[in-house]
C-alpha cells in the first residue's frame, strides 16, 4: 500500500512538471505583450534626447485674472499633446510681480538652470528672458503685442532667432464698432491706460485714427501706478461717456478699481479683453486669454517635437469672443441689443 501511494505521487509531480514546461511559451508571450502595452501608453518623443524629463522655464509678469487664464491654457494646451507637468516634463512657474529686478533674477536663474526651453507671458516677460539667453535657449512669447517692434523676433513670419510665440494684438475697429452697436449714443470715448506702458503706441495710434469713424471724440488719461487709478478714472469718467480698457496689465490688474469707479458714475467700461468684463466691465468682442495659452502651448509642444524657434512663424491669436455682464448692464440701466445677447457669454453668470 505504501509503495502504490509513492508511485501515485511520482505521477502527479512529473505531471505538474509536464504542464509547466508546456506554459512556459504562452507565460513568455503575455509577459512580452504587457510590456509592449505599457510601453504604448507612453507619449512620443516626452524626452530630449538625453533621456531627462523636459525642463520648462515659465515666468509670468505679474498675477491678474488674463494672465493667470493664459497660463492655465498653457498647462491645458500641453497637457492636450500629451506633455503633463510632473509626469514627462517639469515646468518651474514663477512670477515677476511687475518688477523689473526679479523678472531679470528669474530669467538669469533659468539660463543658469539650463532649462530645455523658455516661455514668457507678455511682452515685458519674454524680453526679460531673452535678454537672459541670448539665444541660447528656445524661447516662447505668449500675448506679446508686438513682437517685432519689441526685437523679440526679426520678421514674423521668420523670426531668424531662436524666439518665438503668440501675438496679442488688439481687435481695435472690431471693438469700436462693437461699443457703437451696445451704445449707439455715445459721442464722447475715454481711453486710460499706464505711461510706462511699452505695448500701448499701436493701439493708440489705432484708437486716435478709428475714433472719428465711429463718430467718437477721444480724451485720454494716463496713470503711472494703481494706486492713482480710482481717482483718475472717476475725473475720466466724468468727461466721458464710455470708457475703453486696453490690454494694459497694469490697468487689468486693477480692473474692479477701474470698474467701480466708472460705474458709480454710470459710465461702462469697454474692456479688451474677455476676462475683465467678469470684473465688472459692461461687454466686448475680445480676444481670449485661455486661447493665447492653448496656442502657445501647441509651438511649445511643436519645438519639443523638432521644430525650429527661427523658422516657426508667429502665430496671431484670432479667436474673438463676445462676452457681456447683465448684471453690470441692468446696474447701469442699459439695455444691451437682443442680437449680442443671443450670441454672448454672460460673465455674470459664470
Amino acid at each position: 500500500m505504501k509503495t502504490k501511494k509513492i508511485s501515485l505521487f511520482g505521477a502527479i509531480l512529473v505531471g505538474c512538471l509536464l504542464v509547466f514546461v508546456l506554459c512556459l511559451p504562452l507565460l513568455s508571450t503575455m509577459k512580452h505583450s504587457t510590456t509592449a502595452q505599457a510601453a504604448g501608453t507612453t507619449s512620443p518623443d516626452t524626452k530630449n534626447a538625453s533621456g531627462k524629463i523636459i525642463q520648462i522655464g515659465l515666468l509670468q509678469l505679474m498675477s491678474h485674472p488674463s494672465l493667470d487664464d493664459i497660463r492655465q491654457g498653457i498647462y491645458d494646451g500641453l497637457a492636450n499633446r500629451g506633455y503633463k507637468d510632473g509626469e514627462n516634463i517639469k515646468i518651474d512657474y514663477q512670477n515677476g510681480q511687475g518688477d523689473q529686478t526679479l523678472l531679470k533674477t528669474i530669467s538669469d536663474q533659468f539660463v543658469a538652470d539650463k532649462k530645455d526651453y523658455l516661455v514668457g507671458i507678455t511682452t515685458t516677460g519674454a524680453q526679460a528672458l531673452a535678454n537672459s539667453a541670448q539665444n541660447s535657449i528656445p524661447l516662447i512669447f505668449s500675448a506679446a503685442s508686438d513682437p517685432k517692434g519689441s526685437g523679440l523676433v526679426k520678421d514674423n513670419d521668420k523670426p531668424g532667432v531662436n524666439v518665438t510665440g503668440v501675438a496679442d494684438h488688439n481687435p481695435v475697429e472690431e471693438q469700436l464698432k462693437f461699443l457703437k452697436q451696445v451704445l449707439p449714443n455715445a459721442k464722447r470715448l475715454g481711453i486710460i491706460y499706464s505711461s510706462s506702458s511699452q505695448n500701448m503706441a499701436e493701439l493708440l495710434g489705432e484708437v486716435r485714427t478709428l475714433a472719428p469713424k465711429y463718430d467718437l471724440t477721444l480724451k485720454e488719461a494716463t496713470i503711472t501706478t494703481t494706486n492713482e487709478l480710482a481717482q483718475v478714472a472717476e475725473q475720466l469718467a466724468e468727461d466721458v461717456d464710455v470708457v475703453f480698457a486696453p490690454n494694459d496689465n497694469t490697468i487689468a490688474s486693477a480692473m474692479p478699481t477701474l470698474a467701480s469707479a466708472c460705474n458709480a458714475h454710470k459710465v461702462p467700461v469697454i474692456p479688451a479683453v474677455d476676462r475683465m468684463v467678469a470684473e465688472g466691465g459692461l461687454a466686448t468682442v475680445g480676444l481670449n486669454q485661455r486661447q493665447f495659452g492653448l496656442d502657445t502651448a501647441n509651438i511649445v509642444a511643436d519645438l519639443i517635437e523638432g521644430k525650429k524657434a527661427a523658422d516657426y512663424p508667429v502665430v496671431f491669436t484670432n479667436k474673438l469672443e463676445t462676452v457681456i455682464n447683465s448684471k453690470v448692464a441692468t446696474e447701469l440701466g442699459i439695455k444691451i441689443p437682443q442680437d449680442i445677447m443671443a450670441k454672448a457669454k454672460d460673465a455674470s453668470k459664470e
